[in-house]
């Protein structure tokens, strides 16, 4: 199991947002997570005047490979109703599918296998949603940016990585840590 640090680095964030910051980006972070099918054991969050950050215990390396059973139309429905039913699962015909009977007549049933994915690429994609998205009481834009903050935001560190409590050092450090590269905001 590793650890995920994400700080956020920007001018002075008045005292009375602080505290809630820290609160909504852990549980944006959180459920941002979950969302991608990543669970983890604790979630912790901090704020001082210039920083707001989170530290994320417990993360698996990828999230699981996962695997549904997409229930469609009826065997001889109209043909809407199963290209609507082979568009929304991705198939490309009836022959994709497979054929289950119930007490109800038979129906097609797809398939649907996902395979898991790194960690960190699904951080990548998390983190610039939250920032977009971010609920402060009162932001501003600045630069040529689209960006919004409460205050001019100078940098994000998200780093993903294993601790390693080396003997006789008091302190754990991450190892085979992973800097997170997000696209640009």
């Amino acid at each position: 199991m590793a650890e995920l640090l994400l700080e956020l680095f920007s001018e002075e964030i008045p005292a009375r947002m602080q505290t809630r910051a820290a609160e909504d980006l852990a549980r944006l972070l959180g459920d941002g997570l979950k969302d991608a099918g990543l669970e983890f054991d604790t979630i912790r969050s901090f704020a001082t005047p210039r920083r707001v950050s989170v530290v994320v215990d417990g993360l698996p390396a990828r999230s699981p490979d996962v695997r549904q059973e997409k229930k469609g139309p009826r065997v001889g429905s109209p043909d809407a109703a199963v290209q609507g039913f082979l568009k929304s699962a991705g198939l490309k015909s009836t022959d994709q599918a497979e054929t289950r009977a119930d007490k109800k007549g038979d129906f097609y049933v797809a398939l649907i296998e996902r395979p898991g994915r790194r960690t960190p690429e699904a951080v990548a994609e998390i983190v610039p949603a939250i920032l977009r998205n971010f609920p402060w009481p009162k932001s501003m834009r600045w630069g040529d940016g689209r960006l919004r903050w409460v205050r001019p935001l100078h940098s994000i560190l998200c780093i993903f990585g294993r601790h390693q409590k080396r003997q006789g050092d008091a302190r754990p450090s991450l190892y085979g840590a992973e800097a997170v590269q997000c696209e640009e905001l």
